[in-house]
């Protein structure tokens, strides 16, 4: 995927590798558009190319910010409410096959097993963000595997782990599976608004400004509805059934 930084005279792979790992180290996204500014002036004016005037993307930028920033207080906050919208997604739709096949909501150890593997891995990402998107930005075969395995995973144990711990009747959870859907939306919507757009110097005609392309816009915008439509979507076909 191209980031179109409106810096035409340095190399995209230059301007990815810098611009992502001054985000890793927390700089704002202004001083990003500025640096990738200067980059552009520089490589304009003398007809280098950005690796051989500033060299290694990643040591520049490391010179710029010596310092990782630590890890956003708000990113706990985020994975915890995507948890929230996880387990609302699984109990609405665990009703909705229930009342179906005219049966009771049953809890599995599959579930339970599956639902501790969601925390496990949430709190996983959270302590090895930083290196995770490295690799997933370096290596696309990275996000295919850790996109994939896990879904496999889970699958694999609701299989085979099926023995019920637990019923319930099926209103009270698919309202309970519902409250927790209208919850995570609620909080999406209410928080705080984390957007940081990379900005260019004003008087340098969009220099260093990076567009935002439709895929992102459409991204954002759905994103604290993102699992009442997937819950939605997944819920037809248990229906119909």
């Amino acid at each position: 995927m191209r980031i179109d930084t409106n810096t035409p005279h340095v190399e995209d792979g230059w301007t990815q590798a810098f611009l992502l790992e001054l985000r890793l180290r927390g700089v704002d996204g202004r001083r990003i558009g500025s640096a990738l500014a200067e980059v552009e002036a520089h490589c304009a004016e003398s007809g280098e190319s950005a690796r051989s005037a500033f060299g290694d993307p990643e040591a520049y930028a490391a010179d710029l910010a010596p310092a990782p920033a630590p890890a956003p207080p708000d990113l706990a906050r985020d994975v915890a409410t995507s948890v929230l919208g996880l387990a609302g997604m699984l109990l609405t739709l665990a009703a909705i096959g229930a009342w179906s096949s005219g049966t009771e909501v049953e809890l599995t150890t599959g579930f339970l097993a599956v639902s501790a593997l969601v925390v496990l891995g949430t709190v996983l990402i959270v302590r090895l963000a930083e290196p995770l998107l490295r690799a997933v930005v370096k290596h696309w075969w990275v996000a295919v595997v850790g996109g994939g395995a896990p879904i496999a995973l889970f699958v694999a144990v609701l299989v085979t782990w099926r023995q019920t711990v637990v019923s319930a009747p099926v209103l009270p959870s698919l309202v309970a599976g519902l409250a927790l859907l209208a919850v995570h939306t609620a909080v999406t919507l209410h928080g705080p608004d984390l957007a940081d757009p990379v900005v260019g110097p004003e008087g340098a005609g969009g220099t260093g400004t990076m567009r935002e392309g439709t895929l992102s816009r459409g991204l954002d915008r759905i994103g604290p509805w993102l699992f009442p439509v997937l819950t939605a979507v997944m819920a037809i076909p248990l229906l119909l059934l």
